[in-house]
């Protein structure tokens, strides 16, 4: 086998191992590409405004959707989330709209199952 032939064959195989590597560590996807936490959703759909300016905590129950304020910035989010865990904002929200911790804490809603 040419050696030239040889080093970009081993190059192109650790390139792709460390693509496989990294999709396979990125645990805030589902296997179909979508968050665990959720998705962004019409502000018209929002049960609550939040100012990210104002608190450090939020506790919502799965299946709501908050919108986001900071500032002009908004966004708005449907939690359904991955076994109910803590979400962090920066997670979920676009960049550069805060860097202010924000938890959201989200609980089972009345219609789950337990």
């Amino acid at each position: 086998m040419n050696r030239s032939f040889t080093h970009v064959a081993i190059a192109f195989g650790l390139a792709m191992s460390a693509t496989v590597a990294s999709a396979a560590m990125d645990t805030s996807t589902l296997a179909n590409g979508k968050s665990i936490y959720g998705a962004t959703t019409a502000a018209s759909q929002t049960a609550k405004v939040v100012d990210v300016s104002k608190v450090s905590t939020l506790n919502i129950d799965c299946g709501e959707t908050v919108t986001f304020r900071n500032g002009d910035k908004s966004f708005s989010w449907k939690f359904d989330v991955v076994g109910h865990r803590a979400v962090d904002l920066q997670a979920i929200a676009p960049a550069g709209f805060s860097s202010k911790p924000l938890k959201v804490y989200v609980a089972r809603n009345d219609g789950e199952r337990n």
